[in-house]
């Protein structure tokens, strides 16, 4: 009956979806823009009906208005992220007050939108909170009906629009579907749901568009989006949603599609100029050339003597004021360019250091380095490592002058640097080349997402509960695995854990180290720490910033009982949700599984 019922859906849906398909009179661009104009008038009524749901007693009805108001924002999600961030941050940004890397002279911005409503009205309205639900409503509806007034300025060009459309594919996946933004309430199914649907239509502008070689390619697109909303709708469990099947089976095929449009048009990346990117929005998410590896190069130029002369002088001990030091002293090969201890030790060899040693295995891909991420390039980070006195105790411009002197060193010196120029400079960027080399994304679950059957029943299901049920996935974000935050990969984002200083149950006592704090000087970041890369994790031991945790299953249950707030050592400023997350033993050792998916160090190094 289910098997019937799914398949006249189906027909039913697909031959809606086809019915609006008609060659537009206006071109691409000018249809997608009224497109969204209309959708926008959709979103300002339910927001207006939020408001008149709000001076009615009880609390279902405003619980569904609510729902029929942040579909309808999703609707328009994909031109309002893109073209009117500001706008997204005040309709759907972060429930807590946060901190934006690129607007760094402010220290803290106040929460507003969906998710402070959606926090206020579940899983029940709160009388107490009535003034501040009512603040956010009138904001909220404020802002929508700000929203169509602000369109003139800005280009709603093919490039723009495409550019648009891949991120909001890459939000879906790595964001829409673990809950990203609806942690309370986790309606991000339905919500994906009518992201898709708005996609569908926006892309039908462009029928006429897709040239002979591609006209085949529409026709699955659309068939793609349709099955897509289609299977949303039958699998609306949030917790046993199988994210691994729908994003093989429809997300990153709606995703290649798209991007052979985008190769083929020659529609670039970032055409705007106003964002930063990390990644390049013209093919699948897990691709291996997904993301820009030299994006973080700023003025520096890379060639293969300068590859060469970094991965010599990184595991040169000279480079240490006492010639017993190197860079894989504390970031060894053989344990994923970590050191394997809590935390690394000082130049004296004996004395310990305050932090962590980070792997260097995708380096490259991150825009803040250190965990408090006080460095905005390798270059820098080298340059603060080879000048500090317990690390290195000593200067790059000594250093510099010290080995580009050297018979093994000068010819190929002057071979990568023919120009000369500053000497320390040259060093710093020789060691930051080799690093951006350490780049491997072809793991089991990379495999995997490139159709091998390289994952087992548990490590998929591991996949799935990290996506979902235990919310790994919208800190540590998918497909790095770390904090550079989808879609565009940039940013790094720091999080507030309420990391213990020792792994004991009794009487545990929150880690004193600042963190980020030290760095911005924002209260919001007092034991704020930059989310590492999972990528080898399974490798890394032991784990957080201090070292503090031994093993995988120490972390899961960290997590599990809700971080800091679980030891009851939680700073006030805690960003980790205070929810336990209930996981059964058998579901942290299948998430534990799924990491160990993330090794891959088969790169030459």
């Amino acid at each position: 009956m289910y098997r019937c019922v799914f398949i006249i859906t189906t027909f039913i849906i697909i031959a809606f979806s086809f019915s609006f398909l008609t060659p537009p009179t206006s071109s691409p661009g000018e249809e997608v823009k009224r497109f969204y104009l209309e959708l926008a008038g959709d979103f300002i009524r339910e927001a207006r009906a939020l408001q008149t749901a709000f001076r009615l007693p009880g609390e279902n009805i405003i619980q569904q208005q609510f729902k029929r108001a942040r579909e309808a924002y999703k609707r328009i999600e994909p031109i309002v992220e893109y073209y009117f961030s500001f706008y997204a941050v005040k309709l759907n940004g972060p429930p807590i007050p946060f901190f934006e890397e690129d607007e760094s002279d402010v220290p803290e911005n106040q929460p507003y939108g969906m998710q402070v409503i959606e926090g206020l009205l579940f899983p029940h309205r709160v009388p107490g909170n009535e003034k501040k639900l009512k603040l956010q409503i009138d904001q909220l509806v404020r802002y929508a009906i700000e929203l169509p007034t602000i369109t003139e300025s800005f280009a709603f060009n093919d490039a723009n629009n495409f550019d648009a459309f891949v991120e909001e594919l890459f939000r879906i996946t790595a964001l829409g579907i673990t809950g990203f933004d609806s942690q309370t309430l986790t309606n991000s199914l339905p919500e994906c749901r009518a992201a898709i649907n708005s996609l569908q239509q926006f892309f039908s502008f462009y029928k006429i568009n897709f040239d002979d070689k591609l006209r085949s390619k529409y026709d699955d697109l659309q068939k793609l989006l349709t099955l897509a909303q289609v299977y949303l709708e039958h699998n609306s469990n949030f917790i046993s949603f199988n994210r691994m099947e729908f994003i093989t089976r429809f997300l990153d095929p709606i995703t290649k599609i798209v991007g052979e449009y985008k190769r083929l048009k020659g529609l670039p990346d970032n055409p705007s100029g106003e964002y930063f990117s990390a990644i390049n929005k013209n093919n699948s998410l897990f691709s291996s050339t997904a993301f820009n590896t030299g994006r973080f190069l700023d003025d520096f130029t890379t060639s293969p003597k300068k590859i060469e002369l970094g991965r010599k002088l990184f595991f040169d001990t000279q480079l240490s004021s006492n010639n017993k030091r190197s860079c894989a002293s504390c970031h060894q090969p053989g344990k994923a360019f970590t050191d394997g201890l809590k935390t690394s030790l000082a130049l004296d060899g004996h004395s310990a250091l305050l932090r962590n040693a980070p792997t260097l295995w995708n380096v490259a891909l991150q825009r803040n380095l250190f965990v408090d991420s006080r460095s905005h390039s390798l270059e820098e980070q080298v340059l603060q490592v080879l000048n500090n006195a317990k690390e290195m105790h000593g200067s790059a411009e000594t250093i510099a002058e010290k080995i580009i002197l050297q018979d093994n060193y000068s010819g190929l010196y002057q071979k990568s640097y023919p120009a000369a120029g500053n000497a320390a400079q040259n060093i710093c960027n020789a060691i930051a080349c080799y690093e951006r080399t350490l780049v491997a994304l072809n793991s089991r679950f990379d495999m995997k997402m490139n159709g091998q059957n390289t994952m087992n029943k548990n490590e998929i299901t591991g996949f799935n509960l990290f996506m979902g049920k235990a919310k790994c996935g919208t800190c540590h974000f998918m497909p790095l695995f770390s904090g550079s935050k989808p879609p565009r990969y940039y940013y790094i984002e720091s999080e507030v854990i309420g990391v213990p200083v020792m792994a004991t149950k009794l009487n545990p006592r929150l880690d004193a180290d600042s963190g980020r704090y030290l760095v911005t000087k924002s209260r919001l970041h007092l034991f704020s720490f930059k989310t590492p890369s999972l990528r080898n994790v399974a490798l890394t031991a032991p784990y957080m910033h201090n070292g503090v945790f031994k093993t995988l299953d120490e972390v899961i249950e960290f997590y599990n009982k809700g971080g800091g707030k679980g030891l009851h050592i939680a700073p006030k400023n805690q960003t980790l949700p205070f929810d336990k997350l209930s996981l059964s033993g058998k579901e942290k050792k299948d998430i534990i599984a799924f990491l160990y998916c993330l090794t891959d160090t088969t790169r030459r190094y």
